[in-house]
Parts: structure tokens; sequence; C-alpha cells
């Protein structure tokens, strides 16, 4: 071969791959924007799914449904209920805050540490009341996913799950339960603080049913709605915050792991349990149903009244959920 078809050559190469870079550049582009989109608390890899794949698939092998039939812990859904924590946290702020920590509580492994704003602040005045007055909280804030667990361990015998509430309808998911292992020990100073012990039946159990105390059932079972949307946007359901048939099956088929797109606003930053979450600096587009949060107005809570009342509707709410629906 002559000097100059050689050299030819070598040019030819230089130029393929100064076309070929600006290729290779938009790819890497396209891969780090797939990879932003990734969900709350899941591990980026370097498998790609199938074309073929829907999108829950796409982001975890497991469905709640799988979890609930593989599994006899709701942290099986860990991802998904900090997703749908999250989520609501952006609908209604207050519904959903932050337990600080302290020296002298303990919170269980399945425990989110999140009551509703007045609860929480009397909780807090409770243990800063009693340092050295140890409290183990086994159960607080218990999202939609986790309670569809506990109803379908209940509904076919399993996991010692002897009784169960129906999702979108137990005092855990609205921000204003929790249970306490030495409740004998915390009873008066919780009680004379707008707790109401729910009694002998469940002794572990105390409502907050004080000053500022709101009801947001189905707040959780909205936030599951717009998140299902927003990932499935041929397949919207409606964010009426209520429990049917149409939430089930999405919530079956949903990933145990969470969605590729999680709550998008400031206040879902915070998550339970110390686990970051990594959100995008960006609003993410909300392809939801048309919806307002008028739903969730706060109505005027200081009368008497209206503390009777909820307390009536908190008792009433929990007759189907006593024994073993504080299980996990």
């Amino acid at each position: 071969m002559s000097q100059a078809v050689t050299c030819l050559l070598r040019r030819l190469a230089v130029l393929s791959l100064l076309v070929a870079a600006p290729v290779a550049a938009a790819g890497c582009v396209a891969s780090t924007e797939e990879s932003d989109e990734v969900g709350q608390g899941e591990e980026v890899t370097s498998d790609e799914p199938e074309a073929t794949e829907s999108q829950t698939d796409a982001v975890t092998g497991t469905t709640v449904l799988q979890a609930a039939d593989s599994s006899c812990s709701t942290t099986s859904v860990n991802g998904l209920s900090q997703q749908i924590i999250a989520e609501a946290r952006c609908l209604t702020p207050d519904a959903y805050t932050t337990i600080p920590s302290r020296p002298n509580l303990t919170l269980g492994s399945a425990a989110y540490a999140y009551l509703e704003k007045p609860a929480r602040d009397k909780l807090v005045a409770a243990l800063d009341a009693n340092p050295s007055t140890q409290m183990t909280i086994n159960s607080m804030l218990r999202t939609v996913a986790q309670q569809y667990l506990l109803y379908r361990w209940y509904q076919s015998s399993r996991c010692s799950i002897s009784l169960a509430a129906t999702p979108g309808n137990s005092n855990h998911e609205t921000g204003l339960a929790l249970d306490v292992s030495q409740y004998s020990t915390w009873k008066t100073a919780l009680t004379s603080r707008g707790f109401t012990w729910l009694g002998s039946s469940d002794p572990v159990h105390f409502d907050y049913t004080g000053t500022g105390a709101v009801s947001y059932k189905g707040l959780d079972v909205k936030a599951f709605q717009r998140l299902w949307n927003r990932n499935n946007p041929s397949d919207t359901i409606a964010t009426d915050g209520l429990w049917g048939p149409q939430t089930e099956t999405r919530m079956k088929k949903s990933p145990a792991a969470g969605f590729a797109i999680g709550a998008t606003c400031v206040a879902a930053r915070e998550v339970p349990g110390g686990q970051g979450v990594d959100l995008p600096d960006v609003d993410l587009p909300d392809v939801d149903l048309p919806d307002t949060t008028s739903d969730v107005d706060l109505p005027d809570t200081t009368s008497e009244a209206h503390s009777a009342t909820l307390i009536k509707q908190l008792r009433q709410a929990s007759e189907p959920e006593i024994c073993g629906d504080h299980a996990h």
C-alpha cells in the first residue's frame, strides 16, 4: 500500500471519529435524562427494560400484589409508601409532619415518623416533659399501600392478621393515631394533651382528638391515585381519595419499590426514617386528572362539639381494625 493511500485512510478514520462523537455525546445525554426519572429509593442499574415491559415493570420486578403474596412485612412496600407520604405532603403539608428525634423515643422498623401537626406538637411536648421515660412507637402513620397488605393478609388468613380495616379506613392513615408499647406508663401524659386512649380492646392505641385535630381520611388514597396517573397517563383513574375496585386494581399492579416519577414539590424532599430521597431540582409535569385540593380545606376544629364528633368518628372507624390491624 502506497504512503499516499495510507495517509488518506488515516484521515478518513479521524474524520469518522469526529462524525461519531456528537452521536455518542447525545447518547450520554439521553441516558442521564432517563436516570433523573428514577423513582424515590430506586437503585440505578445498567440494565435497560425490554421495550415490551410496562412502565410499572420497568421500575421494579416486584408489584404490590407480589409483595403481599410473598412477604409478611409492610416494609416490602417501603419505596411506594415513601412516595405516597411525599405526595400527600404536597397536597396538605400539615397533614403529615415529621416527628423530631428525641433521646427517649424509639420507633419500630415499620413506623413512619409522621403525625398531623397538632398531634406531632403534643406528642413532642409529652416526650419533653418526661425525658427520663422511654417511649416505643411501633406504628404511627400508615399508608394505603401498607394497609392493602394488611387487609389482603387478613383476607387470605396469612401473616397472623386476624382482622384489618379496608384500605383507606384505618385511623393510622389519617396521621392522628399511634401505638405505644408502654401505653400504661404514657397514658396520663398523652390523654392530658389531647390524645384519646382507645381502651382495653386495643390498649396500645391512641388517637389525637384535641385542639386542631382534622381527619384527613382518604388523603393517602388520593396521593396514590395522583402518583398512578402521573406515571400512567394512558390509564388514569379518578383522584377522589376513595378506595374502590379501580384503585385496588392499580394498587396491585404498582411497583412496590416506587414509581419512576414520584412527588415533585418542595415538601416532598423530607422523607421518613432518615432515608434520603433524591428529587430533581426541576418540577416534572403533572399529568393526572384535573383536580383541586378543595376537599382538604381545614374546618373549624376549636369547638368542643367538633372534638366530641371526631372522637366518635375515630372510635367507629377503629372497630373493624382492632387486634391484627397493628401487626406489621
